[in-house]
């Protein structure tokens, strides 16, 4: 489906990553559903034929509420981008009920959510794209990110299985790692010095997102894509 017929959910959408992936869809005139828990920069987008929703991911009565006004609205989601994550760095044994609870509900329960509200009609559709944002910590372990790189690997595993169960209905699934060191809020607290002089603008990677939105690429569906050597391919 073209891009410009698509109605596209992101979330974690008020900045950062998210921020330039509304920016790239709504370039191509998609109708977009933007969420994020940071109200007043949510209220600073002005693109055309935009939703906005203030809600907190790591609430499930809040994810839940902005759920049932999906349904209330009938909004038929065609592409789903799971872009939010908190980042807590803490060593393992000061890491609390609180911090595990958060960083899971956010990058893996919310996911787990949204994708059981969109999944029924990209049944009946035969159609429909997931992309779940992760990172080299779905992949790897890393100092102090216990509960973040337990939250990752779960959405590469969740990915996977998706993928198997909607292939034979063409609803093609992905997980997508940035790539390349990005200047984002995430990454201003997080990176060391040497990695902030190598980021780059986020918009860089957004031609990836566009790339799997198109449902043209259903032969990688179940794969971990790399946001940045994908954005440079020579295919659209």
């Amino acid at each position: 489906m073209k891009i410009k017929d698509q109605t596209v959910l992101i979330t974690g959408a008020a900045q950062g990553l998210g921020l330039a992936i509304a920016k790239a869809f709504s370039k191509e005139k998609a109708k977009l559903i933007l969420i994020d828990k940071k109200s007043d920069k949510l209220n600073e987008i002005k693109f055309d034929n935009c939703q906005k929703y203030v809600v907190d991911l790591s609430i499930r009565k809040e994810t839940k509420r902005f759920i049932n006004k999906l349904k209330k609205n009938s909004f038929a989601i065609n592409t789903l981008i799971h872009n939010a994550a908190i980042l807590l760095p803490t060593p393992f044994i000061n890491t609390t009920e609180k911090i595990w609870d958060q960083t899971f509900k956010v990058a893996l329960e919310s996911g787990f959510l949204l994708t059981q509200h969109v999944w029924g009609d990209m049944l009946s559709k035969k159609e429909g794209v997931i992309i779940f944002v992760s990172s080299r910590a779905g992949l790897e372990g890393f100092k102090d990110e216990t509960a973040y790189c337990a939250a990752k690997h779960g959405l590469e595993g969740f990915m996977k299985s998706l993928a198997i169960e909607g292939m034979k209905n063409n609803i093609q699934v992905f997980t997508i790692t940035p790539g390349m060191y990005m200047k984002t809020p995430m990454s201003e607290s997080n990176y060391t010095e040497e990695f902030k002089k190598k980021w780059i603008d986020p918009i860089e990677l957004t031609p990836a997102f566009l790339k799997l939105s198109s449902g043209r690429y259903q032969q990688m569906s179940g794969q971990h894509v790399n946001a940045w050597k994908f954005s440079k391919t020579t295919k659209k």
